[in-house]
């Protein structure tokens, strides 16, 4: 599956304290490959989902970005997991280093085995966490403390905005990117 390029646009630094400094803080946005490229490093993701009653939950994750999707792990027991499952709405953020990163989408659970073994390789290639296919979800020999133990069920998220804030206010600009 080809990874989307969506197109990208600076926010404005307009406001009383935003100039940059520098030429570098002035150039063009951030490219959606320089995103994806981060991406892939892995590292701590907080998900952000809908309760029923309409109030935010927020918890930290692994993600692992394959071609045009990230995917995660969840208990299915999770509350997050039956969030999901009532509504898909989410955004996942990350610190990437030299910048925050924040992608909006739809998740879904996936069941297939064809993409339970793209993100079994993804965690693996990202995280160096072997995960097996077993039914509609991975198992494993291990997993944090905190996520209730396997299986997991596997959810994607397809990005439909992403935003990028530098960390030092120079190197890029924010870039809201619509997918």
């Amino acid at each position: 599956m080809p990874s989307v390029e969506p197109p990208a646009e600076a926010m404005s630094r307009v406001g009383k304290g935003t100039r940059a400094a520098g030429d570098a803080g002035n150039s063009q946005p951030l490219r959606w490959q320089d995103v994806t490229e981060r991406l892939t490093k892995g590292g701590w993701f907080w998900l952000a989902t809908v309760r029923p009653d309409g109030a935010p939950h927020v918890m930290p994750l692994l993600a692992a970005w394959s071609d045009s999707v990230i995917f995660f792990a969840s208990k299915g027991t999770a509350r997050k997991s039956r969030n999901l499952a009532a509504d898909g709405r989410s955004v996942l953020s990350s610190d990437a280093g030299d910048l925050h990163l924040v992608i909006e989408g739809q998740a879904r659970r996936v069941r297939d085995e064809a993409t339970l073994h793209r993100a079994s390789a993804a965690f693996k290639a990202i995280y160096d966490w072997p995960t097996d296919v077993t039914g509609d979800g991975l198992d494993a020999e291990y997993g944090a403390p905190t996520s209730g133990g396997p299986p997991y069920s596997v959810f994607e998220i397809s990005p439909t905005t992403a935003f990028a804030f530098p960390v030092d206010g120079e190197s890029h600009h924010a870039n809201p990117v619509a997918v």
